[in-house]
């Protein structure tokens, strides 16, 4: 038996509603509340930080190749598709653009994307979680309008709907030397998109990559190649082998394209960890508290244990391992709880954004999703301060003399 917790165990189990209780549940409740906060502190840094990914993902490729100006698209495709580790490849390009609805005669600034329809759906799978997008976004013959797929909110700020006809303006070379107005392409409305990142719902018109170089503005690169990933956290070994494969072409992943953006993030969470963990620190203080009480009232016990032998370190450690059970209770009390929280905020999206505000953070609404690694990290640090805080007082309480405890007994 280990006679420190023992005696630990039988020090703490006083009455309810005396001095100790109360100092004990109240150090009990700020290094819960505090570890709690802390919890839903970090699952708010890392359900934004995995919503973007998810988000950027979805609605591009992680890797990007732009081949050189000779290259053969049929054997660019050939050689992509057969890399390690490529589970989807597509041709795609952007252009700038004036989209006018019938609720915006003036027009809306839009980003039009080529797509390859079909492959094209598989590396951007927002964009193609209607199933029936595929028929619809088939390249027009001669005359017909262009279908597009619309982000919602720039739907609703065009007042358009499925089968509504807009007209896309571009530039032109002849409106650059100032002789002619811009290219004006006429658009059907093949469906409307819903993806939850504000940057394709507010501002994204995706047509057919064939009917793209019908009002494609002169500098705009159409040959840039999307490439779906079986493991999108590990695009090293791809890019790798398509520079090797490809050696005229510029190679790009997600991390290179969005690394400082998830690089802030990451420094934005390590010192919103820092900062938080001194609430943690200020209420493992309470601790100390509990464990002077404690001390206060055991004088008696500890002149006993030292009269019959127990050394000094015996009694400290008994101390600590007291204090230690009140704060570790907190410490779990609160991880529990703060887990249970950012579970509740994420399943009724309680944080929510107006589309103000979400073109700002990029996604409409706020998860909470807590890293077991970062609650780990919770726990450990939550411990160590409340390890820290019952040391003082239990150095104190070895410090004491049988003479001295006993002196009034």
């Amino acid at each position: 038996m280990n006679v420190s917790l023992f005696l630990a165990r039988r020090f703490l189990s006083g009455r309810r509603g005396s001095l100790l209780g109360t100092v004990s549940s109240l150090a009990l409740g700020g290094v819960a509340l505090g570890t709690a906060a802390l919890v839903v502190a970090m699952g708010l840094m890392s359900g934004y930080r995995s919503e973007l990914f998810e988000k950027l993902a979805g609605t591009n490729a992680e890797v990007l190749v732009l081949p050189g100006v000779e290259a053969d698209d049929a054997a660019v495709r050939t050689t992509l598709a057969g890399l390690p580790g490529v589970a989807a490849v597509a041709k795609t390009a952007f252009a700038p653009g004036l989209l006018l609805g019938p609720k915006v005669p003036a027009g809306v600034d839009a980003v039009v994307k080529g797509l390859d329809v079909p492959t094209g759906l598989a590396t951007t799978r927002l964009l193609g979680s209607d199933p029936a997008v595929a028929g619809r976004m088939r390249a027009p013959a001669r005359g017909e309008r262009v279908p597009v797929l619309l982000g919602s909110g720039l739907a609703a700020r065009l007042g358009a709907g499925a089968g509504s006809p807009l007209v896309l303006e571009t530039a032109s070379l002849s409106l650059a030397r100032g002789v002619a107005p811009p290219r004006r392409t006429a658009l059907v409305v093949a469906g409307i998109v819903t993806t939850g990142f504000t940057e394709v719902d507010e501002g994204w018109a995706v047509v057919p990559i064939g009917a793209f170089d019908r009002f494609a503005p002169p500098d705009t690169r159409s040959g840039v190649w999307e490439l779906k990933l079986v493991d999108p956290s590990r695009p090293d070994t791809v890019v790798e082998a398509a520079r090797a494969a490809l050696p005229a072409a510029s190679v790009l992943d997600w991390r290179a394209l969005n690394g400082d953006l998830f690089r802030a993030l990451l420094v934005q969470q390590t010192l919103l960890f820092v900062a938080l963990a001194l609430i943690v620190a200020v209420a493992a203080g309470t601790v100390v508290s509990s464990v002077v009480v404690l001390v206060a009232q055991k004088t008696r016990e500890i002149g006993v244990l030292a009269a019959i032998g127990a050394g000094p370190r015996a009694v400290a450690r008994t101390f600590r391992l007291a204090g230690l059970a009140v704060g570790g209770a907190g410490v779990l009390l609160g991880a529990v709880a703060g887990v249970a929280i950012c579970a509740l905020l994420t399943a009724t999206r309680a944080v929510r954004f107006p589309a103000e505000i979400a073109r700002v953070y990029y996604v409409s609404w706020m998860p909470f999703r807590p890293e077991p690694r970062d609650v780990l990290a919770i726990a450990a640090t939550g411990l160590l301060l409340v390890l820290l805080a019952a040391a003082f007082p239990a150095r104190r309480a070895a410090r004491l003399a049988p003479a001295e405890a006993l002196r009034y007994e």
